[in-house]
Formats: structure tokens, C-alpha cells, sequence
């Protein structure tokens, strides 16, 4: 969803280019890809392994439901890459940690991309195990935490195009947040997270496109933050309205008639990812905000004043909760970023 129904209707059904017109091999890369295993994920991974990348790790809550992917993807990939599949589940931290903890023995020293694409919608509060609202961790504070204790690694990758990347898939939906009233909190995410605070006045029906907010605004703080020698950079990429399962909780005859005539297959769909993660003209280029295959704007509200008041916060908070979680987390903070 952009800014207006005429600029996504536009965005939406304008034809996206072939995978073939805007890829580069990926010899010796170590690639991760979160959510691997279906829809954009799955698209996205098939299209990577053919670009013949030393390793591809995708992640999934279940290894044995994976295999199926897995099959598809070295198919896809003809040999020419090792496709493994990890387990994690986004909904506990501790998940999250063990999988970096797990690259960090197992990963090779460097990681060259990092695609955070694996998101949840839920219709209903559901908190995790963690006592986070189950939307507000999984679609941003578990891809945060994976991205800053996977940062050493990313930091280390060869310089050589293409560059090292770290891609986060956002939403267009993220146009329809006006303001984030509860930055003016003591702790935003916090208030987030209070849900005598969000089921009242209907706010919770913001949760999904304020977390993808979340994400734009966190590539672009990220990316503010690394050293400024670094050829890593952090975009993120809208890939529109897609056939996915992510929205398998809103089986609606309005919503099912609403995808069959505007939705993209998750293939078409895939290709913004991959644009993002491999594509030339985003070589050098980072805190970027990346749709239908070229570099666009976020909403007005992140571009204003009150967005990098947002943002700045949503950093603070971010860092703050996550160091309660991870004692890594703020030594990486000290030791890796500005």
C-alpha cells in the first residue's frame, strides 16, 4: 500500500523485470534467509541458490517441514550451492540466540547477506513465551536481535560487489501510520506492548503495519549507525501484496477476492527481495527504502522530523530491551557500531 490507491494500484500491477535482467553470481557467498521454507521466502531462496552462492541457510521453525523447500531450492540451485535448513523460532529469543550461536561456530567466519523476511500477521492478542506481543517480536524485535548478533559477521564479508547486504522485507502498509503517539513513553516499546494500552480504541488493528514501520525505520537506523568505512549496507523492500501464506489468518471472501485480483504470485513478488539483496544499482547505497524493483521513498511520516524522533527512539528502546536478553547485544553495540 502506497501513499494513495492510485500509487499502489500503479506499483501493484506495473510488470516487476525478470530475475535474469538484474542478478549477479554470488560465488563463495554465505547467504541466510529467515522464513525459507514457504511463500516469498521459498521464492526468494530458489532464486539464490541459482546464482550459485557457497552456502544458503534458511530457517524455519521445523526442519522436517522443511524438506520439501529444501528440495525445491537445490533444484532450483542445480548443484551448485549448499542449501541447509536451521531451525529457529521467532517467538522466543533464546531461539534466536542459539542461532547465532550456532553461525558463530558453524558459519565460516563471514556472512555476505542476511534477508530478515520471515513476519507473522495475527488477527488476535497472542503473546509468546517472552511476554512480547507475538507480532511486535517476531516482525521486528527477533529479526533485530538476529541482525546485530549476526553483525560481526557481516562486517567481515569481502567488499567485492556484490556488496555484503543485511535486507529487511517491510510493507507498503507501513504509508498508513500517521504517528506513533506512544514514542512520548518512558519506553515506546513498552507501551507497544501494554495490552490494556492497544486493545482499547481499535489500535491494535495497527499492529501488523506499524511493525512493518518498525522495520523501515530500523534499516535506516541500523545503517546510520555502522562505521562509516563499512561496505555493508542495510534497505529494505516493500514486495507488495502478495498470495502468501502470511496472511492465512484472514480467510475472508473480501480479502480472497481483494488477492485474486490485485495480489502478485509470491514468485513476482520475490523478485524485490532479490533485487534488494543482489541488484547493481543498490551497490554502495544503504538506509534505503526499495519497492517493485528500484529505489523509492517511505511514507512522508518517516521522512519528517516526528519520523527520525520515532526512529531514534525505536533505536534506544530496541537496544535497551534487547541487551536485557542477550548480553552480546551491547558488547556488539560498543565494539561494532557508531
Amino acid at each position: 500500500m502506497s501513499a494513495t490507491i492510485s500509487e499502489f494500484l500503479y506499483l501493484q500491477l506495473r510488470p516487476l523485470p525478470s530475475v535474469k535482467s538484474f542478478v549477479r553470481p554470488l560465488p563463495g557467498r554465505t547467504i541466510l534467509l529467515t522464513g525459507g521454507n514457504v511463500g516469498l521466502g521459498l521464492e526468494a531462496s530458489k532464486h539464490l541458490a541459482a546464482l550459485g552462492p557457497a552456502r544458503l541457510i534458511i530457517t524455519s521453525r521445523s526442519a522436517e517441514r522443511a524438506k520439501d523447500a529444501l528440495a525445491q531450492i537445490n533444484a532450483a540451485g542445480k548443484g551448485k550451492c549448499k542449501v541447509e535448513c536451521w531451525e529457529v523460532d521467532l517467538t522466543r529469543f533464546e531461539s534466536v540466540i542459539v542461532l547465532a550461536d550456532r553461525f558463530s561456530e558453524e558459519g565460516g567466519g563471514k556472512l555476505d547477506l542476511l534477508v530478515l523476511n520471515a513476519g507473522v500477521i495475527q488477527g488476535v492478542w497472542k503473546e509468546t513465551p517472552d511476554g512480547w506481543e507475538e507480532t511486535l517480536q517476531v516482525n521486528h524485535l527477533s529479526g533485530a536481535l538476529l541482525a546485530l548478533r549476526l553483525l560481526p559477521f557481516l562486517l567481515a564479508a569481502d567488499a567485492n560487489p556484490p556488496t555484503p547486504r543485511v535486507v529487511l522485507v517491510n510493507s507498503g502498509l507501513h504509508h498508513r501510520i500517521p504517528d506513533v503517539p506512544e514514542v512520548d513513553e518512558e519506553n515506546m516499546l513498552r507501551k507497544l506492548n501494554d495490552k490494556a494500552h492497544i486493545m482499547t480504541g481499535g489500535k491494535f488493528r495497527a499492529r501488523y503495519p506499524t511493525t512493518k514501520l518498525f522495520n523501515v525505520m530500523f534499516a535506516m537506523a541500523l545503517a546510520e549507525h555502522l562505521p562509516p568505512s563499512t561496505a555493508l549496507s542495510v534497505n529494505s523492500t516493500n514486495p507488495g501484496l502478495c498470495r502468501s501464506q502470511l496472511a492465512r489468518n484472514f480467510n475472508s471472501w473480501g480479502f480472497w477476492l481483494y488477492q485474486l485480483l490485485l495480489a502478485r504470485t509470491t514468485e513476482v513478488g520475490s523478485r524485490t527481495i532479490v533485487h534488494a539483496a543482489v541488484g547493481k544499482d543498490l551497490d554502495g547505497k544503504t538506509g534505503q527504502y526499495v519497492e517493485s524493483c528500484f529505489v523509492s521513498q517511505p511514507s512522508a511520516m518517516v521522512r519528517s522530523e516526528r519520523g527520525k524522533q520515532i526512529r531514534d527512539k525505536l533505536w534506544k528502546d530496541t537496544i535497551e530491551e534487547l541487551s536485557l536478553v542477550d548480553p552480546e547485544v551491547p558488547r556488539v553495540v560498543k565494539q561494532y557500531l557508531c
